[in-house]
């Protein structure tokens, strides 16, 4: 239990890392961009990302299901099943991995001529096979390998070698831009740092893992629950890449306004991603510990770490409720083809992330557990509330009715994902989840409220990062002391899981 602690801790110090380092890297090279090729070109460059967001469905959920297929051998060090599996696993991402450079090609040609956009055709359609390439290289040659380290809760090492690609590839780009470079270089210099993060991977695989045979007879058998977890690729995928599509063809809107929404997804996105680092990290470790002990037993580990998660969402989310728009005004300060200060669109973000973050450790849950069929059932009903609400939405409201749409359906998965956990995975625990979640969200909005006022205005990018440090450090000691009132025995479980973990890592 202890190695599966710290190899934890190590993947989402690592994850958090990462994101940070491309998330802030990300945000100064976008307002360089912006500054330098304008709103147009940042539009069309954010949704060449979201249409290979759009395109990962065809993963169709395999990674997830290697990884509960290999717990097993690998906990048994059975080498014939590890090798079996993985050859299997290797001939469907080669399949996917072509299918999707294919695919790919035929929607920049597509996407050309449909883009609400000053630039020209072949602009668009080489920009966005730039954006492709690596992508389907990465599901061809590198995502096997990933999943082994995934499944072996080394993660971390996918992390390092992503941290060290990413800020290369931005640095380049921050060189190039002020050198006065052509815009096609920005989405050139991610494309060639893309391909080599695949080539490091791959590289250190084979070498720390000298028994691994991908030449191995594939056996596709042992790998089930792929068309289950299919839905919640779909689903995720709208989350996350519907509205800037919608927006850069929107005859409305355009990628104009779709580098309006980029600007706060931007944001938002490391945010999640900080947190993700933090909820997701643990996922494998519960994944193993549900093949070795009993559901009651289980549970014991399962609250506390949906309780850390509340708790890390409580913090991150508060705090980015009171800065996130005196960022965007100091961040785009000297943009003036487009308003980028938008009120509603920042508090549809801080709520739809908090509900889209609460349900993840229950998510993680269900497909640990290897119970796909369920998780499938709830990605489909969410699906398709998803995709009427967006049409509507988007229809009538614009980007506020997007984003009502994804609110509306976050609460909705959330709302069966925990549900199901807490009276059928877990029967009876409905009132343990509700006395760890209801102090806090009602602490949070009340925090809000009073923090909000306290804001003056940012001057600089110095002030803002105090005002970032002091709010978390704040708000770190009103979670700390909201816990130790309503939930003291959960919270010094805790702290006693954090001390043991730090001795240890000193050991």
């Amino acid at each position: 239990m202890q190695n599966k602690n710290k190899l934890s801790l190590l993947n989402a110090i690592t994850a958090m890392a990462m994101t940070l380092v491309n998330g802030l890297f990300g945000i100064v090279v976008t307002q360089l961009v912006i500054g330098r090729y304008g709103s147009d070109f940042n539009g069309l460059n954010s949704t060449a990302n979201q249409i290979v967001n759009v395109l990962l469905i065809l993963e169709g959920g395999f990674t997830v299901a290697s990884n509960v297929a290999l717990f097993g051998p690998l906990g048994r060090q059975e080498t014939p099943l590890i090798n079996g599996i993985l050859s299997a696993t290797r001939k469907k991402f080669r399949k996917i991995g072509l299918l999707f450079l294919g695919i790919g090609v035929a929607v920049a040609a597509v996407y050309g001529l449909c883009a609400n956009s000053s630039l020209s055709w072949e602009f668009i359609f080489t920009l966005i096979v730039m954006t492709v390439v690596p992508a389907a290289f990465n599901l061809y040659y590198a995502t096997t390998y990933r999943v082994l380290l995934q499944t072996q809760q080394k993660e971390f090492i996918v992390n390092i070698f992503t941290v060290i690609t990413v800020a290369l590839g931005h640095l380049a780009n921050i060189l190039m831009i002020n050198a006065n470079g052509p815009m096609w270089m920005v989405r050139f210099n991610t494309m060639v740092f893309t391909l080599a993060n695949s080539l490091l991977l791959a590289g250190y695989v084979k070498k720390k893992n000298p028994d691994v045979d991908l030449s191995a007879q594939p056996m596709p058998e042992l790998i089930q629950g792929t068309s289950d977890v299919m839905a919640q690729k779909i689903t995720g995928m709208l989350y996350k890449s519907a509205p800037i599509i919608f927006l850069s063809i929107s005859p409305t809107g355009g990628t104009v306004l779709a580098s309006v929404y980029a600007v706060y997804n931007n944001v938002f996105t490391m945010l999640k991603n900080l947190l993700h680092g933090i909820i997701d990290a643990p996922r494998h470790s519960l994944g193993q510990l549900l093949t070795e002990r009993k559901k009651q037993q289980v549970w014991q580990v399962f609250g506390q770490y949906e309780y850390l998660s509340f708790l890390a969402v409580f913090v991150m989310l508060t705090t980015c409720c009171v800065l996130i728009l005196p960022f965007i005004r100091l961040y785009t300060a000297d943009i003036t083809d487009a308003n980028y200060y938008d009120m509603t669109i920042a508090i549809l973000m801080v709520v739809t992330s908090a509900v889209e973050m609460l349900h993840i450790p229950s998510g993680h849950l269900l497909n640990m557990a290897g119970l796909f069929r369920v998780s499938r059932n709830f990605q489909v009903i969410t699906c398709v509330v998803l995709v009427v609400a967006m049409i509507l939405g988007g229809t009538f409201f614009g980007v506020y009715g997007m984003l009502c749409a994804i609110l509306l359906c976050a609460v909705l998965l959330a709302v069966l994902e925990m549900g199901y956990v807490h009276t059928r995975f877990f029967t009876g625990k409905l009132t343990a989840l509700l006395k760890l979640l209801l102090p806090l969200l009602i602490s949070g909005v009340a925090v809000c409220a009073v923090e909000l006022r306290l804001v003056s205005q940012v001057s600089g990018y110095l002030m803002f990062m105090v005002y970032g440090v002091i709010f978390v450090v704040i708000n770190s000691l009103i979670a700390a002391v909201i816990s130790l009132i309503f939930n003291r025995k959960d919270f010094l479980a805790l702290c006693r899981r954090a001390l043991t973990l730090l001795r240890v890592i000193k050991k």
